[in-house]
Protein backbone atom coordinates (compact mmCIF):
# COMPACT_ATOMS: atom_id res chain seq x y z
CA UNK A 1 0.00 0.00 0.00
CA UNK A 2 1.05 3.20 -0.82
CA UNK A 3 1.02 6.85 -0.10
CA UNK A 4 2.90 9.63 -2.01
CA UNK A 5 3.97 13.08 -1.19
CA UNK A 6 4.99 15.74 -4.04
CA UNK A 7 8.00 17.76 -2.74
CA UNK A 8 8.74 19.69 -5.72
CA UNK A 9 7.07 19.92 -9.57
CA UNK A 10 4.05 18.57 -11.36
CA UNK A 11 3.46 15.41 -13.14
CA UNK A 12 0.42 13.09 -14.33
CA UNK A 13 -0.92 10.35 -12.17
CA UNK A 14 -2.43 7.48 -14.18
CA UNK A 15 -3.89 5.65 -11.51
CA UNK A 16 -6.03 2.14 -13.33
CA UNK A 17 -8.14 4.12 -15.81
CA UNK A 18 -7.98 7.39 -14.10
CA UNK A 19 -6.06 10.50 -14.75
CA UNK A 20 -4.97 12.64 -12.08
CA UNK A 21 -2.86 15.91 -12.59
CA UNK A 22 -0.29 16.63 -9.62
CA UNK A 23 1.19 19.70 -8.22
CA UNK A 24 3.71 20.41 -5.02
CA UNK A 25 1.75 19.65 -1.87
CA UNK A 26 0.02 16.73 -3.06
CA UNK A 27 -1.00 13.90 -1.34
CA UNK A 28 -1.65 10.60 -3.10
CA UNK A 29 -3.25 7.28 -1.97
CA UNK A 30 -3.02 4.16 -3.64
CA UNK A 31 -4.57 1.08 -2.49
CA UNK A 32 -2.98 -3.07 -2.56
CA UNK A 33 -4.71 -3.72 -6.11
CA UNK A 34 -4.29 -0.58 -8.61
CA UNK A 35 -1.51 -0.34 -11.18
CA UNK A 36 -0.35 3.21 -11.49
CA UNK A 37 2.39 5.16 -13.09
CA UNK A 38 3.48 8.97 -12.84
CA UNK A 39 4.42 10.88 -15.96
CA UNK A 40 6.70 14.39 -15.85
CA UNK A 41 7.84 16.93 -18.75
CA UNK A 42 11.80 17.11 -18.16
CA UNK A 43 11.72 20.72 -17.79
CA UNK A 44 9.60 20.92 -14.83
CA UNK A 45 10.28 17.10 -12.83
CA UNK A 46 8.34 15.75 -10.41
CA UNK A 47 9.80 14.65 -6.59
CA UNK A 48 8.07 12.73 -3.96
CA UNK A 49 8.40 11.14 -1.58
CA UNK A 50 6.68 7.47 -1.65
CA UNK A 51 5.45 5.36 2.01
CA UNK A 52 5.29 1.72 1.01
CA UNK A 53 3.72 -0.41 3.61
CA UNK A 54 2.50 -3.81 4.37
CA UNK A 55 -1.46 -4.72 6.07
CA UNK A 56 0.16 -6.02 8.55
CA UNK A 57 1.60 -2.81 10.07
CA UNK A 58 -2.34 -1.52 10.79
CA UNK A 59 -3.42 -5.27 11.23
CA UNK A 60 -1.85 -8.00 12.51
CA UNK A 61 -4.04 -10.42 14.09
CA UNK A 62 -6.54 -13.08 13.15
CA UNK A 63 -10.38 -11.45 13.39
CA UNK A 64 -9.45 -7.70 14.41
CA UNK A 65 -12.09 -6.08 12.85
CA UNK A 66 -11.30 -2.79 14.87
CA UNK A 67 -7.41 -3.11 12.97
CA UNK A 68 -8.89 -4.08 9.94
CA UNK A 69 -11.55 -1.63 9.30
CA UNK A 70 -9.17 1.41 9.00
CA UNK A 71 -7.31 -0.65 5.68
CA UNK A 72 -10.78 0.62 4.08
CA UNK A 73 -9.48 3.32 3.72
CA UNK A 74 -6.53 1.66 1.09
CA UNK A 75 -8.95 -1.36 0.09
CA UNK A 76 -12.00 0.84 -0.99
CA UNK A 77 -12.62 0.90 -5.22
CA UNK A 78 -16.06 2.81 -5.48
CA UNK A 79 -17.13 6.42 -6.59
CA UNK A 80 -16.15 7.71 -3.26
CA UNK A 81 -12.89 6.79 -3.50
CA UNK A 82 -10.61 9.38 -3.76
CA UNK A 83 -6.73 8.86 -4.63
CA UNK A 84 -5.43 12.67 -4.55
CA UNK A 85 -8.04 13.43 -0.52
CA UNK A 86 -9.45 17.10 -0.71
CA UNK A 87 -7.53 18.31 2.28
CA UNK A 88 -8.02 21.56 3.72
CA UNK A 89 -4.54 23.54 4.32
CA UNK A 90 -3.55 23.05 7.61
CA UNK A 91 -4.34 19.29 7.53
CA UNK A 92 -1.89 18.85 3.87
CA UNK A 93 0.78 20.88 6.27
CA UNK A 94 0.27 17.98 9.06
CA UNK A 95 0.73 14.85 7.11
CA UNK A 96 3.34 16.90 4.90
CA UNK A 97 5.96 17.33 7.81
CA UNK A 98 4.65 14.22 9.39
CA UNK A 99 6.06 12.37 5.57
CA UNK A 100 9.12 14.59 6.27
CA UNK A 101 9.80 13.53 9.76
CA UNK A 102 9.61 9.67 8.56
CA UNK A 103 12.33 10.53 5.74
CA UNK A 104 14.28 11.77 8.14
CA UNK A 105 14.01 8.87 10.79
CA UNK A 106 14.62 6.44 8.11
CA UNK A 107 17.81 8.00 6.94
CA UNK A 108 19.51 8.64 10.14
CA UNK A 109 18.10 5.82 11.75
CA UNK A 110 18.83 6.95 15.42
CA UNK A 111 17.79 4.50 18.39
CA UNK A 112 14.12 3.21 17.92
CA UNK A 113 13.36 4.76 14.35
CA UNK A 114 11.31 2.02 13.79
CA UNK A 115 8.85 2.55 16.35
CA UNK A 116 8.85 6.28 15.68
CA UNK A 117 8.27 5.81 11.75
CA UNK A 118 5.27 3.89 12.68
CA UNK A 119 3.78 5.74 15.33
CA UNK A 120 4.04 8.78 12.68
CA UNK A 121 2.58 6.25 9.71
CA UNK A 122 -0.27 5.69 12.37
CA UNK A 123 -0.70 9.18 12.76
CA UNK A 124 -0.67 10.09 8.66
CA UNK A 125 -3.20 7.21 8.21
CA UNK A 126 -5.71 8.60 10.92
CA UNK A 127 -5.65 12.51 9.66
CA UNK A 128 -6.62 10.71 6.19
CA UNK A 129 -9.20 8.75 7.59
CA UNK A 130 -10.83 12.09 9.57
CA UNK A 131 -11.29 13.05 6.19
CA UNK A 132 -14.53 12.78 5.53
CA UNK A 133 -14.25 12.09 1.69
CA UNK A 134 -13.02 9.06 1.89
CA UNK A 135 -15.60 7.41 4.12
CA UNK A 136 -17.48 4.54 2.18
CA UNK A 137 -19.73 1.74 3.08
CA UNK A 138 -19.50 -1.62 1.78
CA UNK A 139 -21.33 -4.35 1.72
CA UNK A 140 -20.55 -7.27 4.42
CA UNK A 141 -19.64 -9.86 1.73
CA UNK A 142 -16.64 -7.07 0.43
CA UNK A 143 -15.79 -6.85 3.86
CA UNK A 144 -15.16 -11.01 4.45
CA UNK A 145 -13.62 -11.03 1.29
CA UNK A 146 -10.75 -8.20 2.33
CA UNK A 147 -10.19 -9.59 5.35
CA UNK A 148 -9.59 -13.35 3.84
CA UNK A 149 -6.94 -11.30 1.26
CA UNK A 150 -5.26 -9.64 4.15
CA UNK A 151 -4.85 -12.51 6.41
CA UNK A 152 -3.81 -14.08 3.23
CA UNK A 153 -1.08 -11.73 2.25
CA UNK A 154 0.44 -11.50 5.88
CA UNK A 155 0.54 -15.32 6.32
CA UNK A 156 2.54 -14.72 3.01
CA UNK A 157 4.77 -11.81 4.30
CA UNK A 158 5.35 -13.31 7.88
CA UNK A 159 6.67 -16.58 6.09
CA UNK A 160 8.80 -14.77 3.97
CA UNK A 161 10.18 -12.74 7.36
CA UNK A 162 10.70 -15.90 9.21
CA UNK A 163 12.67 -17.73 6.60
CA UNK A 164 14.34 -14.92 4.49
CA UNK A 165 18.10 -16.34 6.26
CA UNK A 166 16.97 -19.46 4.16
CA UNK A 167 17.12 -20.66 0.59
CA UNK A 168 13.36 -19.74 -0.15
CA UNK A 169 12.61 -18.77 -3.30
CA UNK A 170 9.40 -18.13 -5.70
CA UNK A 171 8.68 -21.53 -6.77
CA UNK A 172 9.12 -23.36 -3.54
CA UNK A 173 7.00 -20.31 -1.51
CA UNK A 174 4.03 -20.66 -4.44
CA UNK A 175 3.84 -23.92 -3.68
CA UNK A 176 3.80 -23.57 0.07
CA UNK A 177 1.01 -21.05 -0.36
CA UNK A 178 -0.89 -23.73 -3.04
CA UNK A 179 -0.49 -21.20 -5.72
CA UNK A 180 1.05 -21.82 -9.41
CA UNK A 181 4.19 -19.92 -9.22
CA UNK A 182 3.30 -17.41 -12.02
CA UNK A 183 0.13 -16.31 -10.52
CA UNK A 184 1.91 -16.27 -7.02
CA UNK A 185 4.41 -13.91 -8.69
CA UNK A 186 1.48 -11.75 -10.18
CA UNK A 187 -0.11 -11.89 -6.81
CA UNK A 188 2.22 -10.77 -4.90
CA UNK A 189 3.06 -7.44 -6.56
CA UNK A 190 -0.56 -6.52 -7.66
CA UNK A 191 -1.04 -6.92 -4.26
CA UNK A 192 2.15 -5.24 -2.69
CA UNK A 193 3.64 -3.15 -5.23
CA UNK A 194 6.91 -5.08 -5.05
CA UNK A 195 8.41 -8.27 -6.57
CA UNK A 196 8.84 -11.09 -4.76
CA UNK A 197 12.45 -11.14 -5.43
CA UNK A 198 13.04 -7.28 -4.52
CA UNK A 199 10.87 -7.95 -1.04
CA UNK A 200 13.50 -10.75 0.53
CA UNK A 201 16.61 -8.78 -1.20
CA UNK A 202 15.20 -5.50 1.00
CA UNK A 203 14.44 -8.16 4.10
CA UNK A 204 17.91 -9.47 3.78
CA UNK A 205 19.75 -6.63 3.19
CA UNK A 206 17.56 -4.94 6.32
CA UNK A 207 19.07 -7.81 8.27
CA UNK A 208 22.26 -7.38 7.38
CA UNK A 209 22.36 -3.62 8.24
CA UNK A 210 21.36 -4.46 11.50
CA UNK A 211 23.99 -7.32 11.90
CA UNK A 212 26.94 -4.91 10.97
CA UNK A 213 25.60 -2.58 13.36
CA UNK A 214 25.58 -5.00 16.34
CA UNK A 215 29.48 -5.49 15.52
CA UNK A 216 29.61 -9.38 16.33
CA UNK A 217 29.76 -10.83 13.31
CA UNK A 218 32.18 -10.51 10.46
CA UNK A 219 31.05 -9.12 7.01
CA UNK A 220 31.15 -13.20 5.39
CA UNK A 221 29.68 -14.51 8.34
CA UNK A 222 26.83 -11.93 7.66
CA UNK A 223 26.32 -13.09 4.32
CA UNK A 224 25.73 -16.46 4.76
CA UNK A 225 23.41 -15.37 8.10
CA UNK A 226 21.16 -13.08 5.53
CA UNK A 227 20.62 -15.66 3.47
CA UNK A 228 23.12 -14.99 0.54
CA UNK A 229 25.01 -17.24 -1.62
CA UNK A 230 27.89 -15.31 -2.72
CA UNK A 231 29.50 -12.41 -1.04
CA UNK A 232 29.38 -10.80 -4.76
CA UNK A 233 25.54 -11.33 -4.82
CA UNK A 234 25.38 -9.79 -0.79
CA UNK A 235 27.42 -6.17 -2.03
CA UNK A 236 25.18 -6.06 -5.44
CA UNK A 237 22.32 -6.08 -3.36
CA UNK A 238 23.44 -4.25 0.00
CA UNK A 239 24.59 -1.57 -2.88
CA UNK A 240 20.80 -2.01 -4.76
CA UNK A 241 19.04 -0.92 -1.63
CA UNK A 242 21.43 1.53 -0.15
CA UNK A 243 22.92 3.00 -2.83
CA UNK A 244 26.49 2.61 -1.19
CA UNK A 245 28.67 0.00 0.07
CA UNK A 246 28.40 -2.17 3.53
CA UNK A 247 31.78 -0.14 4.30
CA UNK A 248 30.18 3.40 3.15
CA UNK A 249 27.19 2.60 4.72
CA UNK A 250 28.50 1.74 8.51
CA UNK A 251 30.86 5.51 7.64
CA UNK A 252 27.72 7.80 6.83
Amino acid sequence: MEISYVTQGAGVYEIEDKVFPVHTGDIIIINNVERHRVTYDPENPLFEIVLHFAPLLIWSKDKNSFDHRYLNLFLYEGASFSNIPPLDERTRKTISRLIMDIKKEYQTRPLGFELMIKSKLLTVITYLIRTSALREETSPDTHVARRKNIARLEEILVYIRENSSEQIGLTDTAARFKMNPSYFSDYFHKNLGITFTDHLMHLRVQEAIRLLKEGRMSTTEIVYACGFNTAASFYRAFRKVTSVNPGEYMNT
